[in-house]
């Protein structure tokens, strides 16, 4: 698995630019930013499971994904923590005591 870099929080990060018509919301643009990082991890074959991770933590939030102050960026540390605590699990219940 490859080494898991943070991006300092006083640099932004570039959001996916959108060619024509085609540019979706910033749900959608965070939730592909969600994948693409994690695939990189993770493995492509996966791209399911994280979206369903994603999705479930949105539905767990506990305020208004339509309110000015919603930071979507929030739904995707919230998966990213649960998926490494995920595959910590696996890590050590692949060990034998």
């Amino acid at each position: 698995m490859s080494e898991l870099t943070l991006i300092p929080s006083n640099r932004s990060i570039q959001k996916p630019r959108a060619t024509g018509n085609e540019r979706g919301s910033e749900a959608e643009c965070e939730l592909k930013s969600f994948i693409n990082s994690m695939t990189s991890l993770v493995g492509t074959n996966a791209s399911g499971s994280l979206t369903e991770l994603w999705l479930n933590e949105l539905a767990c939030m506990e305020c208004n994904p339509g309110s000015g102050s919603f930071s979507w960026r929030s739904v995707s540390l919230s998966a990213s923590s649960k998926l490494a605590g995920r595959v910590i699990a696996s890590q050590f219940s692949d060990r034998s005591l």
